[in-house]
């Protein structure tokens, strides 16, 4: 489509009878502007015919209908979602995470304490002690021979 077309187009299709003379000139020299042109009305008359005769109305009491359901919609309070059942298991179900959670991080942490003896060291500690230095050797070696780890 050819620029003298173009800037007229809109004026024509809206039957507004405005059309330059350069437009018609156009239109009449050029063979392939006027079949874009006549497609282009067609389509314009054909969404014409769609368009309804007059706008629909609503019912009677439309608009106090849509008031009334507008006033009529609270928004629930921040505790009615306590109250509700599903909360509630949620809330049971996380409180049984962390005490699980925290119950675990004491074991976990907690020092081993055994009473047992675990090593010659600790069992030459125990020992009693004597006056002379020849008895504790003897002490000494009858312990660390006797000595049994578990």
């Amino acid at each position: 489509m050819h620029q003298p077309v173009r800037d007229g187009l809109e004026d024509y299709l809206a039957g507004s009878g405005r059309v330059s003379d350069e437009f018609a000139g156009h239109l009449k020299a050029c063979p392939e502007c006027s079949r874009e042109v006549d497609g282009l009305r067609r389509q314009a008359r054909l969404v014409r015919l769609l368009r309804p005769d007059e706008s629909p109305e609503p019912a009677p009491g439309f608009y106090a209908r849509v008031v009334n359901r507008i006033e009529r919609r609270v928004r629930p309070s921040m505790w009615a979602t306590l109250l509700d059942p599903s909360f509630g298991r949620r809330i049971a179900m996380v409180s049984a995470a962390l005490a699980l959670m925290v119950s675990a991080y004491i074991v976990s942490t907690e020092p081993f304490r055994n009473t047992a003896p675990s090593s010659g060291a600790v069992a030459i500690q125990a020992l009693p002690q004597q006056d002379t230095v020849a008895q504790d050797r003897d002490v000494v070696l009858a312990s660390l021979a006797s000595f049994q780890e578990n």
